[in-house]
């Protein structure tokens, strides 16, 4: 403890005293609030006992932690204590041993300067070592030269790098010396003679390079046949690679590298394969575009052909003899990629063409599908060779694409609306020429014009689809353009032909109306065109969404479109057959129709029909001659009751046996021309249609009423099944049977048609349009 003098032991502050003063009162505080606790009630003092046992046990348990507590801490503060001196005593050997040392050192400086000449003698015997170590290879070096020659000579490349690094090596240790000694009067001449010496060095370095070059050149060759040339190749690149190394960390160190370091072969290594499949791309291009109009086509083709055929030799063969750092797969792809990306800019770049030489549809076609499938399962994609095409940039790029993309979206613009317009000029010779249509299996009149523009856009998506979705896409949008373009021509063109034939039936003879019945069903076949773009249409029309609705209207209203133009050519034909009839239906529901002896205008009509239907409208599509058989006969109804419902009445039935009569003759031709349509339409198919003639029967039955009380039931039965059936009009019916005043029938008519509420449509309603139409 001797060590420890001097040293005071710690104080105790007063605040210190103070709390252990108070420590006792607080243990009493808290014993007394304890047995507070515990003796509440006079019951718990039998428990007295227990309870002292209890503190006394715990007290005593107190008493051993706490003494075994204060032992350990007396244990480790003797420890402590002890390490402290073992310190000590160190820190004085040490102070010691460097006094000595100092001591010594100072004695031994004076030699220092004694021992540089001996130094300087040391370095010049290494430095004469090292030149006798040489010696022998700087004398054989021309023996070494000559060998190395006769190995290129037999393409041993390896023995002959092995002696070119000797020579190397040797030249490099005198030149190091020589740099080694610049600062002590070396001279420039020396490093020359030193050159001069192994000038042949350099032209062996050149013919190893040129050998290595050629084989890297040929590599696709020889990985097939000879791989074993290929990997010497690349051995002893590799090794130069780990020579060029040293020497840049020789140069950090020393300042000093050889003349022709570094060679970098890896990186000229790399570029001669990125130059051979350059000119494999290249080579491949065997015919011009004068030469052949399908260049471009073959020559992707066989660009295509090479691509996958190159890749499986790469993947399976090249992966073997390249180093694995090489990453040789992904950087034969990357050169592929980049060469075919240049080649490709190069023969679809305006800039890069001729003036004037712009790009045909056919090279476009070509240029797009070969960058579509070349994304495609045919070349990166395909599963054979499992590529990693994660870091390629687009073949084509994008503001080159949309070029491209222009031109042929404006060609096919062009192209698509000279067909269109070839085709219609084609359909209107054969209408003028009185050429005979044609028949098809299930003997409907058609012309060639559907299948025209099918085939024509058939032709045209499909071309653009193997381009690419967007590609037909826009395609897409530009025929259907040029569609509703055409049929406003087509239509204009069918108004024309039928002013003509109309100025001189005589001239047409039977064509026109055939011609009508073949364009009428070749306009209803557009619907299945209609539906071939829809196919191609990649948007989901049967979204919700807004636009979906609305590319979905474009084709219904171009659908519509042509239905209607078919509709005006069964309009055209009913105009016709009105022309044939027009002196009967101008004679019904007259005085000349009630008439006994004269000529039966119904029949007439039904005759002429009947011929036209046996002749020419068989041959209609079943929904056109539906449409036809329909239209004609409001037509029909329409003529009866012009002078029924007009209010210039110029007939009228005052005698009730002209009332019978008319109106017996009124149920007869209804009932003859309701058997006729529905001969004509046939009533087998579930949506046979309702003809409205015996609306000529019901108001034969007003006319033969009788019963003046009961005409107003009458009437309200027949305005009941015509809600489209006006006031006036009844008025008209009433006034017709010619014993009733003005008043008379307004009252009746007012009776019949009480709390019955009219509505302005139905079969009545459309009669009546085609009333006001007749002049």
């Amino acid at each position: 403890m001797e060590s420890l003098a001097g040293v005071t032991a710690p104080r105790i502050s007063n605040s210190g005293g103070k709390l252990l003063d108070e420590t006792p009162n607080e243990a009493e505080t808290d014993a007394l609030r304890t047995i507070q606790a515990k003796l509440e009630k006079p019951e718990d003092l039998e428990r007295l006992d227990q309870l002292q046992t209890a503190a006394f046990q715990r007290k005593c348990a107190l008493d051993e932690q706490l003494r075994t507590a204060v032992q350990s801490q007396l244990e480790d503060i003797n420890t402590g204590i002890t390490q402290l001196q073992n310190s000590l005593h160190s820190m004085r050997m040490i102070e010691h041993k460097i006094y000595e040392t100092d001591a010594i050192l100072q004695k031994i400086i004076s030699l220092q300067s004694k021992l540089d000449e001996l130094r300087h003698e040391a370095d010049t015997y290494q430095q004469l070592a090292r030149a006798q170590a040489n010696l022998d290879h700087i004398i054989r070096t021309p023996e070494n030269v000559n060998k190395t020659d006769d190995l290129l000579a037999h393409e041993k490349l390896l023995q002959a790098h092995q002696l070119v690094m000797e020579i190397e090596n040797t030249r490099n240790y005198l030149l190091f010396e020589l740099h080694r000694a610049q600062d002590k009067d070396s001279h420039a001449d020396d490093i020359q003679l030193v050159s001069k010496y192994f000038a042949d060095h350099q032209r062996l370095v050149r013919q190893l390079e040129q050998s290595i070059s050629f084989r890297i050149s040929q590599w696709y060759h020889s990985v097939i046949s000879a791989p074993e040339q290929l990997v010497t190749a690349l051995r002893l690149i590799e090794r130069e690679e780990q020579v060029d190394r040293f020497w840049a960390q020789k140069k950090e160190l020393t300042g000093f590298s050889p003349p022709d370091r570094p060679r970098q072969w890896r990186m000229l290594c790399f570029e001669l394969l990125r130059k051979s499949v350059k000119h494999r791309i290249e080579g491949i291009q065997l015919e011009t575009k004068e030469e052949e109009q399908c260049w471009l086509t073959r020559h992707f083709d066989r660009c295509r052909l090479m691509f996958v055929q190159d890749f499986r030799i790469i993947t399976k063969n090249c992966s073997r003899c390249f180093p694995k750092q090489y990453d040789i797969v992904n950087r034969f792809l990357g050169y592929y990629h980049n060469c075919l990306k240049e080649h490709i800019t190069e023969i679809c770049d305006p800039k890069q063409r001729n003036e004037g030489e712009a790009l045909t549809i056919a090279e476009v076609f070509a240029l797009l599908t070969f960058v579509h499938d070349y994304q495609d399962t045919e070349c990166l994609r395909n599963p054979e060779l499992r590529l990693d095409i994660s870091h390629l940039s687009p073949l084509l790029e994008k503001d080159l694409s949309v070029a491209v993309t222009d031109v042929f979206i404006n060609e096919m613009k062009r192209k698509v609306a000279e067909w269109m317009s070839n085709t219609i000029s084609r359909e209107t010779k054969d209408w003028y020429a009185l050429t005979k249509v044609d028949l098809t299996s299930d003997h409907y009149y058609y012309t060639p014009m559907p299948r025209t523009l099918n085939n024509l856009i058939i032709q045209t998506l499909d071309m653009a689809k193997r381009m690419s979705n967007e590609i037909c896409q826009i395609t897409l949008e530009m025929i259907l353009e040029k569609l509703n373009e055409f049929h406003i021509s087509y239509m204009n063109e069918i108004d024309l032909y039928k002013k003509k034939y109309f100025a001189d039936r005589q001239s047409f003879g039977d064509c026109f109306t055939k011609q009508m019945v073949a364009n009428a069903n070749d306009c209803e076949s557009m619907s299945t065109v209609i539906d071939i773009l829809r196919n191609y249409d990649r948007n989901d029309l049967d979204d919700l969404s807004f636009s979906s609705q609305q590319q979905l209207n474009r084709y219904e209203n171009i659908a519509k479109a042509f239905k209607q133009i078919a509709k005006s050519c069964c309009d055209i034909i009913l105009q016709e057959i009105e022309v044939d009839t027009s002196n009967s239906l101008k004679g019904l529901f007259t005085r000349e129709w009630l008439s006994a002896t004269a000529k039966s205008h119904c029949g007439t009509i039904i005759e002429t029909t009947r011929d036209y239907w046996s002749s020419e409208l068989t041959h209609l599509k079943k929904a056109l001659l539906a449409y036809l058989f329909y239209t004609w006969h409001k037509h029909i109804l329409a003529r009866y009751l012009r002078n029924v419902l007009s209010q210039s009445i110029t007939i009228k039935f005052e005698r009730p046996h002209e009332r019978r009569r008319c109106a017996a003759q009124l149920r007869s031709e209804a009932s003859l021309l309701d058997k006729e349509f529905n001969s004509w339409i046939g009533r087998s198919s579930e949506d046979a249609i309702e003809y409205h003639f015996h609306i000529l029967s019901n108001i034969g039955d007003i006319l033969e009423q009788t019963d003046l009380d009961s005409i107003v039931l009458e009437l309200a039965t027949l305005a009941k099944k015509y809600p489209s059936l006006t006031k006036e009009q009844v008025i008209q019916i009433l006034i017709l049977r010619g014993d009733f005043t003005k008043q008379e029938a307004r009252d009746k008519a007012d009776a019949a048609l009480a709390n019955m509420p009219r509505v302005n449509q139905g079969i009545l309603s459309e009669v009546s349009e085609i009333i006001n139409q007749i002049k």
